[in-house]
């Protein structure tokens, strides 16, 4: 029997795992290659940039299935989690090439073993890889939901913090990024950053955080701009509207958080039945085995 033939299908397929937990473990984004990119529309022409596995992939795959009704990128759930394109497109190409690759790894494995035919679980391949294919939008698609339910947190704080300043007598475009300026956490970074573009591209502070909104599906921080806008055009009071509805989206995500404890609670409910009925069974057995000797 050839050694080398058992090894290699095990450091092939312990190779594509550590090269896909690569690619999924989320990182940093580079800000200073953000800010360079800051109201240019042209892709990106740095060398390193460019030369990288993961965007020649991600780029081939945009190229040649963009068309394709197959082919549904989450561009909304992708900007909220600061992912871009060409990254999300490379985690489906690995994901897919490891489940068609990890059967074929196993038949080579069992064959050189006499276990069975090669080709046996080599069929599951096209199976495994179409599974994969769909196991980065099941990730991003939980990484947003959890993205946006804490942006809406940072938001019912934020709509208080407006207020404030409102109330104090600040303009409403400097009440924005007053109150932006407050919290260190993610989504106060992204405002802020939002804020600071539209003050030097000449935009009002409320029409930018309703883009900000609807490109990342947090309809939240549109209420805030609707009645900033009214505060600006209209001069209209705002701090009581602003703290009410910061207490209703608060209340709103704990209700949200009770329901999902509720739903969690009951589906341990059946798991916990079973745990009771085979302890019992457990307690039973003796006393049955004594009764039917």
């Amino acid at each position: 029997m050839n050694l080398a033939l058992i090894v290699l299908p095990g450091l092939i397929l312990g190779l594509g795992i550590a090269v896909i937990v690569a690619a999924l473990i989320p990182t940093q984004p580079r800000l200073a290659s953000a800010l360079d990119r800051i109201g240019t529309t042209s892709v990106a022409t740095d060398t390193a940039y460019a030369a990288t596995l993961e965007n020649r992939v991600g780029s081939a795959v945009l190229r040649r299935f963009s068309d394709s009704s197959a082919l549904k990128i989450p561009n909304t759930d992708l900007r909220l989690i600061g992912m871009s394109v060409n990254r999300y497109l490379y985690q489906k190409v690995l994901c897919a090439a490891l489940g068609f690759v990890a059967p074929l790894a196993l038949g080579l494995v069992a064959q050189v073993l006499g276990l069975g035919a090669f080709y046996v679980p080599a069929l599951f391949g096209i199976a495994l890889a179409a599974g994969g294919w769909f196991i980065p939008n099941l990730l991003i698609r939980s990484q947003a939901q959890e993205a946006r339910t804490e942006f809406s947190r940072s938001i019912a704080v934020y709509m208080e913090l407006v207020g404030s300043e409102r109330i104090s007598g600040a303009p409403p475009g400097k009440a924005l990024e007053s109150a932006a300026q407050v919290g260190r956490n993610w989504a106060f970074v992204r405002i802020r950053q939002t804020l600071t573009e539209a003050r030097y591209a000449g935009v009002a502070p409320w029409d930018a955080l309703e883009q900000l909104s609807k490109e990342t599906g947090v309809p939240d921080l549109g209420e805030i701009a609707n009645v900033i806008r009214l505060s600006g055009e209209q001069g209209a009071s705002v701090y009581e509207t602003l703290r009410a509805r910061g207490q209703n989206l608060r209340d709103r995500l704990l209700n949200d958080e009770a329901a999902e404890a509720n739903k969690a609670t009951n589906k341990m409910t059946i798991p916990m039945a079973l745990t009771g009925v085979l302890f019992m069974l457990l307690l039973g057995t003796p006393f049955a085995l004594d009764a039917f000797s």
